[in-house]
């Protein structure tokens, strides 16, 4: 079994995975029109809580699981994901920032594919750059929006998966 796929880690990463995955629904809740957006940031928050506590639930507390996030691969996937935003803040326009940082935060997937060997980040590294590249040719507003519920979804079905 890789590193990522025991028993007691996959709980603390799938965790991480469905937060981030709430996040990202904010982000395209915020944009709705009026009177839209606080049901949305509201049915976003009721699915990523209702999903972590599956996801508890079907594989129980477990204490530690978190080798994986000790790794220099994980550290440096990182450190790299958080230089490249900072980067890209200073090179990307304003309007083109979510779509950046969703192709940045997927790519860092790859490095925890690398940390872990868990194919499933593969995945989760092509669905979040095609969401996030496909959503940067959309006009602002829906831009934000499918970008925004594009990685939401991608992020929720496969830590609810893993």
């Amino acid at each position: 079994m890789a590193l990522s796929e025991t028993r007691s880690s996959r709980p603390v990463g799938a965790t991480i995975g469905l937060v981030f995955g709430g996040l990202w629904w904010l982000l395209g809740a915020q944009v709705l029109p009026a009177p839209w957006p606080a049901p949305a940031a509201a049915l976003g928050f009721a699915v990523s809580a209702g999903l972590i506590f599956l996801v508890w639930r079907r594989r129980g507390i477990a204490g530690g699981g978190t080798a994986m996030f000790r790794s220099r691969m994980y550290i440096a996937a990182v450190a790299l994901e958080v230089a490249a935003i900072a980067l890209a803040s200073h090179l990307v326009p304003p309007a083109q920032m979510n779509p950046a940082v969703g192709v940045i935060v997927g790519l860092h997937f790859i490095g925890l594919w690398m940390a872990s060997g868990a194919r499933r980040f593969l995945w989760i590294a092509a669905g979040m750059c095609a969401v996030s590249a496909a959503s940067a040719l959309l006009p602002p507003g829906p831009r934000e929006a499918a970008c925004g519920f594009g990685n939401a979804l991608v992020l929720w079905v496969f830590a609810a998966l893993a």
